[in-house]
Order: structure tokens, then sequence, then C-alpha cells
């Protein structure tokens, strides 16, 4: 007899901040008993005053700190137990754009973007597929040869996200994406992170513009010294009884480009063209496996 289909979860976590807290040596806790989630396929913004640790969050994210106190857990997974020589793997797997940009001055356009994909090790002919159709959605397909010195910020800052965008992270951060850019340049970037969390990514926003961020209807987890101010929670959504906005259904067929139509791995392969499997913890590969948990119960209850 056939079973019948299993309802979707519409709150599968993807990050879990468990009473984290993070004591640097002069004694100042940047984060102090951070609890929240933030669910697969959401775009969330981090809002608060300079020092409220939004810096800290996302050291602590990228494994660059390690927690005092507390667990951190990326797609289900305890990031204290990545051992030293996988840090840098795991990191490869999550896309992350900065406010300074950081292009390499002596490289193209492309081969900036191209950069992140030959420490990988990808083919040349991969490189030059994911290349193209990363810089096709920024819309910088005919600034490929030019180098950073002569793009705007705006342009700058959109390679900076084609070069996060080209390994297909199930996640992606961004750190005050627009504070250089004028307002028509920030929505531009605010809409090329929308298209990009529609087609399955994970988008995570540091900013101070609560105006823009307001705008986006998105959920904003507000901190201040290191901890969540629920006072200001917003959910994105004040049309529907409240109901956050991570509970919508992501549909990738929403966003129609046709340089992506192959450009996200449905079959989610390593780069040596195997199927995922257990490597080292299972950190080599930490998002070919969709085995994120729901959000009933835990660390936050949102």
């Amino acid at each position: 007899m056939e079973q019948p289909q299993r309802a979707v979860d519409r709150r599968q976590t993807m990050i879990i901040f468990d009473h984290v807290t993070k004591v640097y040596g002069n004694g100042v806790a940047a984060i102090n008993d951070l609890s929240m989630r933030i669910y697969k396929d959401e775009f969330v913004f981090l809002m608060g005053a300079s020092g409220a640790g939004k810096s800290t969050l996302i050291k602590l994210l990228m494994k660059e700190e390690d927690p005092t106190k507390g667990s951190i857990k990326v797609n289900s997974r305890d990031l204290s137990m990545i051992k030293h020589g996988s840090v840098q793997r795991y990191r490869r797997q999550i896309g992350v754009v900065f406010q300074d940009y950081r292009l390499l001055e002596h490289k193209t356009v492309f081969g900036n973007v191209a950069f992140a994909m030959e420490i990988m090790g990808k083919s040349r002919k991969e490189i030059n597929h994911k290349v193209e159709a990363s810089l096709s959605l920024m819309g910088l397909s005919m600034k490929a040869g030019e180098y950073p010195r002569n793009l705007s910020g705006g342009e700058q800052q959109r390679v900076a996200l084609a070069r996060a965008i080209v390994n297909t992270p199930r996640i992606l951060i961004a750190d005050e994406p627009t504070g250089n850019l004028d307002p028509d340049n920030a929505a531009q970037i605010m809409q090329l992170l929308t298209q990009i969390n529609e087609r399955g990514t994970t988008v995570i926003v540091a900013t101070h513009a609560q105006d823009m961020a307001r705008s986006m209807k998105r959920r904003i987890i507000y901190l201040d010294h290191g901890t969540r101010d629920d006072k200001k929670f917003y959910d994105g959504n004040t049309s529907s009884g409240n109901v956050p906005g991570a509970d919508r259904v992501n549909i990738s067929s929403s966003f129609a480009n046709a340089a992506l139509d192959n450009y996200y791995d449905e079959d989610n392969e390593s780069s040596d063209g195997e199927k995922a499997g257990g490597s080292e913890e299972g950190y080599d590969n930490l998002f070919t496996r969709d085995d994120s948990v729901p959000a009933e119960g835990g660390a936050d209850n949102e």
C-alpha cells in the first residue's frame, strides 16, 4: 500500500545558538547567553548598535572565534566538533560579503570570482561556467575583464557578492553590505540578495539600516549588549496575525533566470563528482544532506 506523503515541515532549522556566551580576554562579554534559531531558506536581518554583538556573532558562526559557553549548531552539526584541519573547508561552504568588498586589486573581475573556486580545486570548465553565470546574475558580464579600481562602489559590491555565491553556498552572510552605497545601489544589492534567497540559500544580513530592513518585510533579530532584545522583535509580517516570515515556503522556481538553470547543483555532488558521503565528521560536505532539524523545542521559541 502506498504510504501517504509526509507533510512538509516549514520551519526546519539551519542555525542554532543555544545559550551562547563569548567573553574576551579583557572580561567583556560580547555575546551574553544568546539563544536563537535561523531557519532553512530564511532571509533574516541582525540589527543593533555598535558593540551589540553582530560582528562577534558572525565570527562565531564562521568559527573565527569559539564560544566561552553554550553551543552552536549548523545544519544539526555542533561546530565545536570541527577539527582544526577542517575549519577552512567548513568556511568555504559559507558565502560572506563584507562592507569593504575585500577584492584582489591585481585580479580582474572574472579572476576575483574565479579565485573562490580555484582554491577549492574546481575544474576550469566548472569555473568558467559558474563564474559566467554568477557575473550574469549580478549584471557584470561586460565587466569581466575590468580591474576593481575601475569599478564603482556598487559594482565592486556586486563583484564581492558574485564571489560569495559562486560556490553555491547554503548560507550567505552579508556584513553591512550596503553601508558604503547610495540608496539606488543599496536597493539593487538587496534585490539580488532576495533572488539568491529564493534559490534556496539562507541569507543573514547584519546592518544598521533599520528602515531598509523593515521595508524588506523579513524577520529582524535585534541584539543589545550581546543578547537578544525581544522588545524590538520584528517578524517581517504585520498583516497575517504576526506569523513569522520564516513560515513561508521557499519556491525555487519563482526565480527564473536562464543563466542559472544549471548553476545550483541539485544533486549535491562533491567536488570530485561523487555523491556526498561521510568525510571527517561530515564537515567537508556540511550542506550535502537535508538533515536540518525542526524548530520545535530547543534553544528558541520563536
